[in-house]
């Protein structure tokens, strides 16, 4: 596992040990980002970004690396909070960073706004919908943010009223999916 762009391109990620951490594969980050990039959104240069089920915060380092201004990553187990501790010393703990760990759910309007806000769960584990409703609920999302959200390929998340979907892409076994607020 790799960056893929920015000033952090080629730099390799610590991996996780264990089966209950899925990082986002290479591929899927370097299609994600270039859509990001190139028009759905507010781009990721300059951008405050929620990673949210961080994991090992391949997401949230590659948008540090793309040049966003801000990154906060929220993740509630204590092997994710390690790992992405260890990739973050691996860039040299950035300043611009900042780790909560605590379930997504918790997040509160005092943390954000955010511009571009990642939502990748556990697969099959229904935290999609209450997410998209906190994220709602307490405001979260800047009024021309994106959020992305990772779910398995045989997976069909119910996206709530507030949101629109304007891009997916299948990617073997998972897909995500670009939302934005509705007007």
């Amino acid at each position: 596992m790799r960056i893929i762009g920015g000033k952090f391109r080629a730099k390799k990620l610590n991996t996780p040990s264990s089966d209950h951490i899925r990082p986002t594969t290479d591929r899927m980050r370097e299609t994600l980002f270039n859509m990001l990039e190139h028009g759905a959104g507010p781009g990721i240069k300059g951008s405050r970004v929620l990673d949210l089920f961080a994991g090992t915060g391949a997401l949230g380092i590659e948008a540090l690396s793309r040049g966003a201004e801000q990154v906060t990553f929220i993740d509630n187990d204590q092997e994710s909070v390690k790992l992405l501790e260890k990739n973050l010393s691996a860039i040299n703990n950035p300043e611009n960073t900042r780790i909560l760990k605590k379930s997504a759910l918790t997040i509160n309007k005092n943390e954000g706004p955010f511009d571009v806000i990642f939502i990748d769960p556990p697969y099959r584990k229904n935290l999609i919908l209450p997410t998209l409703f906190r994220i709602a609920d307490q405001t979260l999302l800047d009024k021309d943010g994106i959020i992305m959200i990772e779910y398995a390929s045989d997976e069909t998340p119910d996206i709530h009223t507030y949101y629109e979907e304007i891009k997916t892409r299948k990617m073997g076994d998972a897909s995500f999916s670009l939302l934005i607020a509705r007007p």
